[in-house]
């Protein structure tokens, strides 16, 4: 089993408001879910030292593995496991988002 991952650039991430994040997924119509999850995958690549592919976020069917590897790159930002992570965006995706958003606005503001 490889190593938790780990923060290496602390620039990499930015601060969002999760209620702002919350407004927009609605008035979209889940399109802001899509940016959000390729816009945190390149955040994560940036900022840890995880490989991930952000275009697979959001492309149907394969948005799975990206999803995964959002999962397991965001053990650096939050104090979560990444099959939790994983499982949580499966069953009850908000659950994780706020996790992982809550993660990186720590790491963005310290």
């Amino acid at each position: 089993m490889s190593a938790s991952p780990q923060v290496t650039d602390a620039t990499a991430f930015e601060d969002g408001s999760l209620g702002l994040q919350v407004v927009l997924f609605v008035v979209t119509g889940t399109l802001y879910g899509l940016y959000w999850l390729y816009k945190t995958a390149k955040q994560l690549d940036a900022g840890t030292d995880q490989n991930l592919t952000p275009i697979l976020a959001v492309i149907p069917l394969v948005n799975i593995i990206g999803i995964w590897q959002i999962s397991n790159a965001a053990e650096a930002v939050t104090d979560q496991s990444g099959v939790v992570l994983f499982l949580l965006f499966v069953v009850f995706g908000p659950i994780s988002w706020f996790l992982i958003q809550s993660g990186i606005n720590d790491v963005a503001t310290n």
